[in-house]
């Protein structure tokens, strides 16, 4: 079950920096705006959210 969570986490922090990625290529882009930037935002944080949910189990 360990093993589960440790890979679970080790996706999540893929997925984390590939949003993060993402989130600069917009930047770059020039195209960071409004909309494109409250979804980057959020996105980030749920992400972010999501990978300490799942890593907490791991700290006991």
């Amino acid at each position: 079950m360990r093993g589960m969570v440790v890979f679970l986490v080790f996706l999540f922090g893929l997925m984390f920096l590939a949003w993060c990625l993402n989130v600069y290529r917009h930047i770059r882009a020039g195209g960071w705006k409004g909309f494109t930037a409250a979804v980057d935002i959020i996105g980030a944080l749920i992400i972010a959210g999501m990978t300490v949910a799942v890593a907490l189990p791991l700290l006991k």
